[in-house]
């Protein structure tokens, strides 16, 4: 059995690895209530109106988009 890997209390909980065998090794220090470095935080994060664009479905050509009937 492989040893428990958690992130540091305090640091980044950017993850890396597969299959539960992650590993955290971001260092960098977060405030309380942040989980990722803003290196990281910029990775992930998608603001909230890009994923209301998103989800209306801008940019998509309407000879895609399904039409219920």
């Amino acid at each position: 059995m492989t040893s428990l890997s958690l992130p540091r209390p305090g640091c980044c909980k950017w993850a890396e690895g597969d299959a539960g065998n992650y590993t955290f090794p971001c260092n960098n220090r977060v405030e309380a209530g942040v989980s990722y470095c803003d290196a990281h935080r910029a990775l992930v994060y998608i603001p909230p109106e890009e994923r209301r664009r998103n989800r209306s479905g801008a940019g998509i050509s309407t000879s895609f988009r399904r039409i219920a009937a």
